[in-house]
């Protein structure tokens, strides 16, 4: 019996002192889990939440700065197209396109378009101009001046910055103009009265404005108009405007122009001609209306006028394009020919002299011959 109570004993101890060490182990895996940080529904542990957190603290001002440069990142990558499009955008200077540089291979020229008188001149991209006046008298002669009479004035300038006035106007100021010569000096060469003059179309003038081509006609001064009529085809002002166009506000005078090109003296003095003969035919066009005797003398010194002006004008080409000794010897050969000139047209006349007609024969009879010496004189040319 007492073996089997401490056989029982015995049993009991083994089962209490295994209770004891698992009770242990439990104990020290629950202080061991209460030693661990606690996890969030994330499954990250609070303590490392915490240290993100104080390093977070600590970058902060990195992370703001970081967003910062991607955002200034993002905000030129979608700009930049708006940009292109905005630098492909002309400004207002870009859209005028028109400067003097587009004029500065233009003659532009003013007369009366049946006369040897004109004024010419040419206009540099910075303003500046140089240009001639010219009118020639070959028959105002005297002891000294055989050869004639020239009034001339060769001038520099300059027009002020272009201000636009409408798509086909613009404006600019005379700022300066100064002649080679003293106007009114006087002077002999070669046999010609040289009388120095101002620049006809340029001088006294202040405000000048500049017409383009394909302007339209009606929309521009009637002054204008006049000035150019014969520079247009079929002496048409209707329309637009064929050529550049120089207008002299104060003055009311106006300048053609015409595209320059070097051209040979045989082809100048052919473009003398042409102005000649289609000054006649225009001339001829209006006899119809001349009635009376003294509309028909005056039509008559018309067409000499015509002659004679286009022999001066030529004669200066030949001056400038031949050399000395020729010019010589046409000088004293021209002398010659105005001597037979003169006596034909006074006999012409004396057949009704005294008479009402007298004035249309030697005229007539001087325009004849004029236009005759023309075609002679261009052979030198050639």
């Amino acid at each position: 019996m007492k073996k089997k109570l401490l056989f029982m004993f015995l049993v009991l101890m083994l089962i209490l002192c295994s209770g004891c060490g698992k009770s242990a182990d439990v104990q020290n895996q629950d202080l061991k889990e209460d030693e661990l940080p606690e996890k969030e529904e994330g499954g990250e542990f609070t303590e490392e939440n915490n240290s993100e957190e104080n390093i977070s603290d600590g970058e902060s001002v990195e992370e703001s700065d970081s967003q910062g440069e991607i955002t200034d990142v993002e905000e030129p990558e979608e700009d930049e197209p708006e940009a292109k499009e905005t630098e492909q955008q002309p400004s207002a200077e870009e859209e005028e396109t028109f400067s003097l540089q587009d004029i500065s291979d233009y003659v532009f020229s003013f007369s009366s378009g049946v006369g040897a008188w004109y004024t010419e001149l040419r206009i540099n991209a910075d303003g500046t101009f140089k240009g001639h006046y010219q009118d020639t008298d070959m028959g105002d002669t005297g002891e000294n001046y055989v050869n004639g009479t020239m009034y001339v004035c060769d001038f520099t300038g300059k027009f002020g910055d272009l201000e636009k006035v409408d798509d086909f106007t613009y404006k600019m100021k005379l700022e300066s103009l100064a002649f080679d010569e003293q106007p009114e000096k006087e002077e002999i060469i070669d046999g010609v009265r040289m009388i120095y003059a101002t620049a006809y179309g340029i001088d006294d003038g202040e405000d000048f404005y500049l017409y383009l081509p394909e302007a339209e006609f009606s929309a521009l001064p009637e002054e204008f108009r006049n000035w150019v009529r014969n520079s247009c085809p079929d002496g048409s002002t209707e329309g637009k405007l064929p050529f550049y166009g120089l207008y002299n506000e104060k003055m009311e005078e106006g300048f053609s122009s015409y595209e320059y090109k070097e051209e040979s003296l045989s082809e100048r003095i052919a473009l003398e001609i042409s102005i000649a003969e289609d000054a006649e035919a225009d001339w001829e066009t209006r006899q119809k209306d001349n009635f009376s005797q003294s509309e028909m003398n005056m039509a008559s010194a018309e067409r000499y006028q015509i002659w004679d002006d286009a022999l001066n004008s030529i004669w200066k080409l030949l001056e400038s394009g031949l050399d000395e000794a020729t010019m010589e010897q046409l000088r004293a050969e021209e002398r010659e020919w105005i001597k037979y000139k003169e006596a034909e047209a006074e006999a012409a006349g004396k057949e009704m002299e005294g008479g009402s007609m007298q004035p249309m024969l030697e005229s007539g009879k001087a325009a004849q011959l004029t236009k005759e010496r023309v075609y002679e004189l261009a052979e030198y040319a050639k």
